[in-house]
């Protein structure tokens, strides 16, 4: 599924989200905006959240599109703000690239 995201502060882009066989309710989700985070795996996918957190702190399948989307409006957001000040607002979880 491909959306194209039109947030106030924002660069348009499109978003991708993908979900893989061996992995059905885990999103991977992708976008062509700008690049630069701190907050991305190596293939370029959004790090959202930590994988192995609770689920009132991720998008699980039971949450629906419209939660998911508002993960990934909030997490383009901190890019941004980060982008601008150099601080990751809200939480963060150590992770490897």
């Amino acid at each position: 599924m491909a959306v194209q995201l039109r947030v106030a502060d924002v660069v348009e882009q499109t978003v991708s989200i993908v979900f893989g066989p061996g992995s059905p309710d885990v999103p991977h989700v992708y976008t062509d905006g700008p690049p630069e985070s701190p907050h991305r795996y190596s293939d370029g996918a959004l790090c959202m959240w930590y994988p192995y957190d609770a689920p009132e702190q991720r998008w699980v399948r039971a949450d629906g599109p419209e939660a998911l989307l508002g993960h990934v409006v909030a997490h383009l957001l901190r890019e941004q703000w980060w982008r601008s000040t150099g601080e990751w607002p809200g939480q963060e979880a150590p992770h490897g690239t």
